[in-house]
């Protein structure tokens, strides 16, 4: 079996390590050196705890939630952590010498880790997970993945919600920089399982919406807490494609403080609050702002289902990998063209020629510069490494396509 097969295996491994790691090394020590340096201002539950073992679900706000929470929860518990946080072999050490993750693969089925958290809770061991999936891309809170609501009333144990404010800011995950802000927390409510049994899945998933409901924007506006960072635009072109001045796609670029459009000449500047200031700003924040940009693609998907050849967007000196586990196979390297249409994802190099159908497709994932395609048993990036680019839309776009209803 391979190494990374292994580290994702069904069974919580060696937990008396795990549970004894997470109290005295974590707790005792790293914790309080690290909630400085970090700006981690979660708050400690000392109330009465669900029964064990739980589950636990935090919104999913920047790569510091973990601590966020380690530091707000007091009993130990299994995460499920996305696997490309443990692709380089440094990381790999650390992270699963400190934590015994539930692995999961982006766009990879979820029966394994359905499988692995049930096993984990039948052991007695709580679990605690991200509940949308992702981390935030746009300041707001997501909905939560559809299959979370079945998975907790199937698990038949009692639910724990933890909210997460401000971590967005500290380093947004198209950004450039980290931020001077600080990460807040608390658990927002608990749930017993025999009032669980009685909802239906949709009832639970939108039970932690509510919990989880926040927009970060709204939130810095009210209580002035500053998130400066050095260049606070810079990458901005990874999360915001369309001009709201001339409609122009692909045309915005940042510099420093600043993001404008080079074929309009429109331009802002990103103040300490992650707001944007400028003489005509129709947006002041990115979540309006993507929110219309996505509009604006779903009022387009009319044209697309007539012209369903027609490509829809495009991206050229590309990179793609077919990945085996933790190893990486470079297939061609700067010249693939990617392409989506109203039928399927189409790359193409000299050396490469893939098309790949949305219908078939078992996910379409948006990872760090590029996306993420599991097809046919396997598993794919498409990297975008030449310069920053909002490779998301393509996620956005086939969402629309296959009629969801959120679509980030």
């Amino acid at each position: 079996m391979a190494p990374s097969e292994k580290m994702r295996d069904i069974n919580p491994r060696h937990t008396w390590w795990y549970r004894f790691f997470m109290r005295v090394p974590v707790r005792c020590f790293i914790l309080p050196l690290g909630r400085g340096p970090f700006k981690v201002k979660t708050e400690r539950y000392k109330g009465e705890m669900p029964s064990r073992p739980f589950i636990m679900v935090f919104n999913h706000t920047t790569d510091y939630d973990f601590i966020g929470t380690v530091n707000g929860i007091p009993e130990y518990g299994r995460y499920i952590i996305s696997d490309e946080i443990i692709k380089k072999r440094w990381k790999r050490a650390i992270i699963t010498t400190a934590t015994d993750g539930i692995f999961r693969r982006k766009g990879e089925n979820a029966d394994r880790v359905v499988a692995a958290v049930k096993e984990t809770l039948d052991q007695g061991i709580n679990v605690y997970f991200a509940a949308e999936g992702e981390e935030c891309h746009n300041g707001v809170t997501a909905p939560v993945r559809r299959r979370t609501g079945q998975m907790i009333k199937d698990m038949g144990v009692d639910l724990m919600t933890f909210k997460m404010e401000g971590g967005y800011l500290m380093k947004p995950k198209w950004a450039k920089n980290k931020s001077k802000g600080h990460l807040y927390g608390r658990v927002a409510g608990i749930y017993k399982k025999e009032d669980l049994a009685k909802m239906t899945p949709e009832e639970i998933n939108e039970l932690i919406e509510r919990d989880f409901k926040f927009n970060v924007y709204d939130w810095v506006k009210e209580n002035k807490i500053p998130y400066d960072r050095k260049d606070r635009a810079e990458y901005m072109e990874k999360i915001l494609y369309r001009c709201p001045h001339c409609g122009a796609l692909y045309k915005m670029h940042s510099k420093k403080d600043d993001f404008f459009c080079e074929a309009c000449g429109y331009k802002l500047t990103v103040n300490e609050y992650g707001l944007f200031e400028g003489e005509d700003v129709r947006f002041d924040n990115i979540y309006d702002w993507d929110v219309w940009q996505t509009q604006c693609l779903r009022e387009e998907s009319v044209h697309w289902a007539e012209n369903p050849d027609e490509v829809i967007t495009s991206d050229t000196g590309c990179t793609l990998i077919r990945m085996h586990g933790n190893a990486t196979e470079w297939m061609s390297k700067g010249d693939v063209n990617l392409s989506i249409t109203y039928n399927e994802v189409i790359i193409e190099s000299p050396k490469v020629h893939m098309r790949m159908p949305l219908k078939d497709l078992r996910g379409l994932q948006s990872v760090r510069n590029g996306i993420s395609l599991s097809y046919n048993g396997e598993y794919f990036k498409v990297l975008c490494l030449q310069y920053p680019q909002c490779m998301r839309r393509y996620r956005v776009i086939r969402r629309i396509i296959m009629g969801e209803k959120y679509v980030g």
